[in-house]
């Protein structure tokens, strides 16, 4: 099963390492979607231009059109739960790549991944 990882848990690895993410990386388990690039590219990472690049690389999710996540906002009544367009983005294209989870520390979203059995969960670290 690859990990879409939300950039909510990029910065956070950015800030102190997290061993789960640098393992799933380590395996080739973890995809990407352009906006977290582009979320990414929006703040300060370490090694800013080899970190943008290396998140460019990584196998992508595939990417929902307009139509698709507006179908998903309304077939799942997703509106009015404090998830923004570009979380609704993430979670319709975990939704049409096989076998792909999403990772986030974003609550409304790891509620709604959750709800779809969609919600990458690591490992407690003892």
């Amino acid at each position: 099963m690859n990990v879409l990882v939300d950039s909510s848990v990029w910065v956070d690895h950015f800030k102190q390492k997290n061993d789960q993410l640098a393992t799933l990386l380590r395996d080739h388990l973890v995809v990407c979607h352009p906006y977290i690039v582009m979320e990414v590219a929006c703040g300060t990472p370490p090694n800013r231009r080899a970190i943008i690049e290396m998140l460019g690389e990584l196998e992508s999710t595939t990417l929902a059109t307009t139509n698709e996540i507006l179908s998903m906002l309304a077939g799942f009544r997703l509106y009015g739960r404090g998830c923004g367009l570009v979380d609704l983005s993430l979670f319709a294209s975990v939704l049409l790549t096989d076998k792909v989870l999403l990772w986030t520390f974003d609550k409304r979203l790891e509620q709604v991944a959750s709800e779809r059995n969609k919600a990458y969960r690591p490992l407690l670290q003892s």
